[in-house]
């Protein structure tokens, strides 16, 4: 064998070496999400308030949504039980990538996130409205579109690494963003007048509205902002398989009218 034999020769076994090592590294990255679950006996959720989508009842702590009411009869079908692991809409995608829980809910389906991690496929639609006080002399029925908003004396409140924060953000020049953790100081922000509107997810301020009818309504952006589907996350290392687990459950709840049901009796119990 010549010297350019005995190369190639090395050359080709080294390229089988790599490969091979690649798939195990590959394989061994993969997780076996459902079976470490039902080991566990418990399926890991991270929650973050946005009504009626998830709900913290501030006197008990206790959380309520049709995000959660989904989880939990996706849980029933694999034999195990929801544990909620509260956090804020800035840590929701790090906390799922760090494995302090198994699944993130109410994540938006968009480019850039799912560069980070999976989804499942959505099971509710999501467009960022803007809610304001009608007495709010700021605030004039012509003004439909989110620039109108964007002027010298104009406050918009978000909440913090939300969707809202992350589409708004990059196009307001001339007002004045106020991030927030969460729902509920972003509708006291509008009450209190330290923000002249909210900006974040439309079905959030249909409670606030129904519930506030005397201060409280919205102007939904034309041109639309954000309109996405609504999904769970779960980490990248989450095989296709594990995933189609999931999606197959979900198939059936939308189909049914089931998830339709639990998002209108989780509407109804916040109005009343």
């Amino acid at each position: 064998m010549t010297i350019l034999q005995s190369f190639k020769t090395l050359v080709a076994a080294t390229a089988v070496a790599t490969a091979a090592f690649a798939g195990v590294a590959n394989a061994q990255e993969r997780e076996a999400l459902w079976q470490d679950v039902q080991e566990r006996g418990t399926l890991r959720v991270g929650v973050a308030e946005a009504p009626p989508l998830m709900v913290r009842n501030p006197a008990t702590g206790e959380w309520s949504g049709y995000f959660i009411d989904v989880m939990d009869g996706f849980a029933a079908s694999i034999d195990v039980e929801v544990d909620l692991v509260e956090t804020t809409w800035g840590n929701m995608v790090a906390g799922l990538q760090a494995g302090r829980w198994d699944i993130s809910s109410a994540l938006n389906r968009n480019p850039q996130r799912a560069l980070a991690l999976n989804y499942s496929i959505p099971i509710w639609s999501y467009e960022i409205g803007l809610l304001y006080d009608v007495n709010n002399p700021l605030i004039t029925s012509d003004m439909t579109a989110l620039e109108d908003f964007d002027v010298e004396g104009m406050t918009i409140a978000v909440m913090q690494g939300a969707s809202g924060d992350l589409a708004i953000s990059p196009q307001i020049e001339h007002a004045r963003l106020l991030r927030l953790d969460g729902a509920n100081e972003g509708r006291l922000a509008v009450i209190s007048r330290r923000a002249d509107v909210f900006a974040t997810d439309s079905d959030i301020h249909r409670i606030t509205v129904a519930q506030n009818p005397d201060w409280a309504a919205q102007v939904l952006p034309s041109p639309a902002i954000s309109k996405q589907g609504i999904a769970f996350g779960l980490r990248n290392s989450v095989p296709l398989e594990d995933i189609q687990v999931l999606d197959i459950y979900l198939e059936e709840q939308l189909a049914t009218g089931a998830v339709q049901r639990l998002y209108e009796a989780a509407a109804a119990a916040m109005v009343e």
